[in-house]
């Protein structure tokens, strides 16, 4: 509601690369306390602090506009005394805000416009806030009453759009769009420009709400091409960011974004402003630009924080995340530490720490601290049981199993899958994949270090994916199960598990898996002194299916020592010339750069 004052900048110069502007805001991310000239001036820094819910710093700018020059000009002293009752109504100071409301009903009369201060009189704190289902049905009434065929009047556009917001939360968008539409037009119509932009911000949104994108962008674009104040331009920005979002035009959305941050920022609308961050963030994320994303999410985190927000957690949360997604794993598990620690103890987001701390597990083990990963697993795990998120809780017992084995860690593997299995186990609650994760990784290990009880899980993980699994998935539980045998002493039968996998994995297309199947069997066969069997599997697996060249070196070798134990000497030391050949290869393959 900026009107014709040019105390405040309305625009921040966009021209330079987004990671100069998140730097600077990252640097400078509050402004200094801002001085207006005039009574308009502090119209609009009181606007943009109540939009920003800060209240005493709304009111502040309000009483120091009702003493600046310009205060007498009366439309301006009118919008100071409603901004004053209004936010001291938001406060919950009805007491505060009602001489306030008065002076401006007095003032009303004293103009002359008695009928809009009849109205004001009657409806007091109605149009000050949102009105209740009972307050919606006495301003329903007003509005019938106020078409009365007299023209356009700015009261009934004040209960049009106090009726619009209670419409909107009670009956959608839809029932809210005539009701705002017609506000506007009648403010439009009496060249009320102030107004006109914060009815047309409503407006937009509820366009955007109903589907209609087309309309709300043109609805914004008509805000931001007539006087307003940052916290509206902040708000059409971020919508034009929403929209060319949602039509795959990042380019667009990414400025959009970018510029609403800056208003918001500007004018201490912390919410919005870590809201157009976290936007941006997610739009550069989208287009690889890795390091842009975790400068907006360090932006949303800095305003939520300065804000005050709860949704500084989740922020915070998002950017370690994304952190690991780019393999800074020292920067992660410092934003993700940081996290775990305000979060602990009393009273705390059981769910956002558990999460924390599953991120932090994954941070530490890519920094081969495998310890400390399994310790922050394992109380993610009692975080996640405090938020009752049962499934969350069985996914952590389950990375910490998994850690654990491979650290041959038996008791503590053991005793994190059965964990996991007793939660995934919930009956008709349970997540099948899930559950059948937690059978076959407890039904390996068990079968690993020789206890028969571990096939009786892989059968019932088979019964699973029976029901909701896939070819693969079948595939691969039989080649565990082939494994499992073997290490139970039972070579016969691994053998025919694994060439059983293998024709799965091939029927799934996947040749790779396939042939580490047969090359298995080879291997166990070779165990079990039937070198023929097993030399013919080796070579089958390399020169039937399409591998890579690591598996094709394990083919090789097996064959070799085959032939070696068939007795074919010369032939067996040329397939090893031609490994030792390929290893080579592969370690100079290894120490070449790799590209980004």
């Amino acid at each position: 509601m900026r009107g014709e004052s040019v105390d405040l900048p309305v625009e921040i110069p966009g021209s330079a690369p987004l990671t100069t502007r998140l730097h600077s805001l990252l640097q400078q991310p509050a402004a200094a306390q801002e001085e207006a000239q005039t009574a308009r001036g502090w119209v609009d820094l009181a606007y943009e602090a109540a939009y920003g819910e800060r209240y005493a710093a709304a009111a502040e700018a309000a009483e120091r506009g009702l003493k600046a020059p310009g205060s007498q000009d009366v439309e301006n002293r009118l919008m100071l005394l409603r901004l004053l009752s209004g936010v001291h109504e938001m406060r919950g100071a009805s007491a505060i805000a009602a001489p306030y409301l008065e002076e401006r009903v007095a003032l009303l009369r004293q103009l002359g416009r008695t009928r809009q201060a009849e109205v004001e009189a009657q409806l007091g704190t109605m149009l000050l806030r949102e009105p209740d289902r009972v307050e919606a049905e006495i301003l329903r009434r007003m509005a019938e009453e106020l078409d009365d065929g007299t023209g356009p009047s700015v009261h009934r556009a004040d209960v049009l759009s106090s009726l619009a917001v209670r419409s909107l939360h009670d009956d959608g968008p839809d029932a809210a769009l005539p009701l705002i539409t017609e506000a506007c037009e009648i403010l439009e119509a009496l060249g009320r420009p102030q107004a006109l932009a914060g009815a047309r911000m409503f407006l937009a949104h509820a366009q955007l709400l109903s589907d209609d994108s087309e309309a709300a962008m043109a609805t914004a674009n008509q805000v931001l091409s007539a006087p307003a104040n940052r916290a509206v331009r902040g708000a059409m920005a971020m919508l034009r960011a929403t929209v060319h979002h949602q039509a795959d035009r990042p380019t667009e959305a990414v400025a959009d974004a970018m510029t609403s941050v800056e208003l918001y920022s500007a004018c201490g609308v912390r919410k919005g402003a870590a809201s157009a961050a976290a936007l941006l963030a997610g739009i550069t994320a989208s287009l690889s630009e890795a390091d842009t994303s975790v400068l907006a999410w360090r932006v949303a985190v800095q305003q939520a924080e300065l804000g005050e927000f709860s949704e500084s957690r989740l922020l915070s949360l998002a950017l370690g995340q994304q952190l690991l997604d780019m393999e800074q794993y020292a920067e992660a598990e410092k934003v993700l530490e940081a996290l775990s620690l305000r979060l602990a103890g009393g009273d705390s987001d059981f769910s956002t720490r558990g999460r924390a701390l599953m991120g932090l597990g994954h941070a530490v083990t890519q920094q081969k601290r495998p310890l400390e990963a399994m310790s922050h697993w394992e109380e993610a795990a009692t975080q996640f049981i405090s938020a009752e998120e049962v499934d969350e809780a069985a996914r952590a017992h389950l990375a910490a199993g998994a850690l654990a084995a491979s650290l041959d860690r038996v008791d503590a593997a053991r005793k994190h899958y059965e964990r996991g299995l007793s939660l995934a186990d919930q009956g008709e609650d349970t997540d099948p994949l899930m559950l059948l994760q937690a059978l076959h990784s407890l039904g390996h290990l068990l079968c690993r270090h020789e206890e028969e009880s571990g096939l009786d899980y892989l059968d019932r993980a088979m019964g699973i994916v029976d029901e909701h699994g896939t070819d693969w998935q079948r595939a691969d539980i039989t080649d565990t199960r082939a494994r499992s045998l073997t290490a139970l002493g039972r070579g016969t039968e691994a053998v025919a598990a694994a060439l059983e996998a293998a024709d799965m994995f091939a029927g799934s297309g996947d040749e790779e898996a396939a042939a580490d199947a047969e090359i298995f069997a080879a291997t166990v066969l070779l165990q079990m002194n039937q070198p023929q069997e097993a030399e013919t599997l080796f070579r089958m697996a390399a020169e039937s299916r399409e591998i890579s060249d690591p598996l094709l070196a394990t083919s090789l070798e097996g064959r070799a020592e085959a032939l070696t134990a068939l007795g074919k000497h010369d032939v067996a030391a040329g397939l090893t010339a031609d490994l030792e050949a390929l290893r080579a290869q592969l370690a100079s393959e290894e120490d070449l750069p790799h590209s980004e």
